[in-house]
């Protein structure tokens, strides 16, 4: 497994230019903030990822580009950016036969 700092190095640079904070608690959970730079703004505030959830670089990827996503659809839903916060809910990983 990465270490803490290289997971949250990943993370937190794949939303430049906004500001990205990662913290892990005690519990191994993962809070992933972000925000506009300037105003400080929070667009979405993401709780409750595992961090065994980010132990390789591909599901690292698969994170961001879901967060992103998130960010996109927030941004395209209104001019006006308003704050979005959820839990994160882990998703099978094999496939439904």
């Amino acid at each position: 497994m990465m270490s803490i700092l290289e997971q949250r190095h990943i993370v937190e640079c794949a939303f430049l230019p906004l500001a990205c904070s990662c913290s892990i608690d005690g519990s191994e959970s993962v809070t992933i903030q972000i925000k506009d730079p300037v105003t400080a703004q929070v667009y979405l505030n993401v709780t409750g990822i595992s961090r065994a959830e980010l132990s390789t670089s591909r599901q690292i990827s698969q994170l961001v580009m879901q967060l992103r996503q998130d960010l996109r659809a927030l941004n395209s839903g209104t001019s006006r950016r308003q704050a979005v916060s959820y839990t994160h809910l882990t998703l099978p990983t094999t496939p439904y036969v």
